[in-house]
């Protein structure tokens, strides 16, 4: 293979999928990078190597913008595949706080974090949107790896081991904000966990420091049947019309799950210009029932996927999630029109970035945008015959695909081998070691 990790080098392949406005499919081009940015993308035949750069020559590859999982809790790693077998709120109660309270910890987040960055980045995802316990740990962990990460200043009304109250909540939060303040792969959104979990008061608060720091607000939304019986029977209102009633929703506003959605909800959505992001196979396997895609595809600003963590999915990976969505879609009474496989691929990628507010930086690839890129390896026998590449990687392939990842323009994942100093096996060792203190 050629030496790429100068800063100034090209990338050619079969395929390369823009996401741009235009949503072009390009076939034998090449990518051009200097320093962290795309600097163009040019027909490979135009090409006059007059500077002697070095290329990469991938062959019967699709290169696409970097992934971007929309919603995950990447520490949740530790929990991956206990209690497989349970509804959301017997999860939560019987499985998932109990060893949160007793393990929670910012070396668990941090070495549980490691783990799940090293799977996103080694399934194609550059970019993560985190809500989690002990956020400067994931921010760390992120930074190690080097994987570009979204991290949520996250709110609950109750004490854990990271903090006591709101406002201690909010107090470390900021502070980790500040902290991480100069690293350039590590933004920050507020993260309040859900209407259920969250008081009025605090959601006002919220919303007056999402409006004076312009931070989005990422929230869980209408997940169960439960979530919105409950708040009825608290506030006399569905959640999303309580929030709507707050002042706290707004086009800054991420709604996560949204499964359970009733005309007046979808009207909120449509009114506020909510972003969606569904997490369509956490939902299926813990019951809480099935997303009407087609619904949030008609009503939300953008719709995006996530992962959720790997405690209800099992997988940080996307792709299982995105040719679930499509069925999905295509399963709902009355569709007419299927999505297509670059619609599809634009919720992993452009719709995301837009989802997040880092559209002018990522999520499709442009002159001066930033190097994120995956690369898939099309020559697969389980492939073959191809007639559209981005079909095929979302039917019949996968992350095991995944041949090379970019990040900045820096070589972060190649042909299996992850190119950073962390020692993998250490990794896994150490999760472990924490698997031995949970209890099932």
């Amino acid at each position: 293979m050629s030496d790429i990790s100068n800063s100034h080098f090209g990338i050619h392949a079969k395929w390369i999928y823009t996401a741009n406005s235009k949503q072009e499919l390009l076939e034998d081009h090449i990518i051009l990078i200097k320093n962290d940015l795309i600097e163009e993308i040019v027909p490979f035949s135009d090409f006059s190597n007059n500077e002697d750069l070095n290329i990469l020559n991938l062959g019967e590859s699709l290169i696409t913008p970097g992934l971007i999982n929309a919603h995950t809790h990447s520490a949740m790693t530790f929990l991956k595949g206990i209690s497989d077998d349970q509804r959301l709120n017997d999860w939560l109660e019987k499985s998932i706080w109990p060893n949160e309270e007793k393990l929670l910890s910012n070396d668990l987040v941090y070495d549980a974090s490691q783990l799940a960055c090293l799977e996103m980045l080694s399934s194609g995802i550059t970019t993560f949107n985190d809500m989690y316990f002990f956020p400067d740990a994931t921010a760390k962990a992120a930074t190690v790896v080097g994987i570009r990460a979204n991290i949520g200043l996250v709110f609950i009304e109750f004490k854990s081991s990271y903090a006591n109250d709101f406002t201690d909540y909010l107090d470390k939060g900021l502070k980790f904000r500040d902290d991480f303040r100069g690293e350039e792969n590590v933004t920050t959104t507020l993260a309040p966990h859900a209407p259920y979990t969250v008081s009025d008061d605090s959601f006002l608060k919220i919303r007056t420091y999402a409006d004076q720091l312009g931070m989005n607000i990422h929230c869980h939304m209408h997940e169960t049947e439960w979530e919105i019986i409950n708040s009825i029977e608290q506030h006399n209102v569905r959640p999303l019309a309580r929030l709507d009633s707050l002042g706290l929703l707004g086009p800054d506003f991420i709604a996560v799950h949204c499964v359970h959605l009733s005309s007046s909800d979808i009207e909120i959505i449509k009114k506020n210009q909510i972003n969606i992001v569904t997490c369509p196979v956490s939902n299926l396997k813990l019951a809480s029932g099935m997303p009407k895609i087609n619904t949030m595809l008609n009503a939300a600003q953008n719709v995006s996927i996530g992962s959720d963590g790997s405690a209800s999915n099992n997988k940080l990976g996307l792709f299982d999630d995105l040719k679930l969505f499509a069925l999905l879609q295509r399963n709902e009474a009355g569709v007419t029109e299927f999505t297509n496989s670059k619609n599809l691929f634009d919720m992993v990628t452009i719709n995301a970035a837009k989802t997040l507010n880092m559209q002018d930086q990522i999520g499709s690839i442009e002159k001066n945008k930033k190097a994120d890129l995956v690369a898939f390896n099309l020559s697969d026998i389980h492939l073959q015959p191809i007639y559209d590449p981005l079909s095929t990687i979302i039917y019949s392939g996968g992350r095991d695909n995944v041949e090379h990842v970019w990040v900045n323009g820096d070589l972060k994942f190649s042909e299996t081998e992850f190119i950073n100093d962390i020692d993998v096996e250490t990794s896994i060792n150490k999760i472990k070691l924490w698997k031995n203190k949970i209890s099932t």
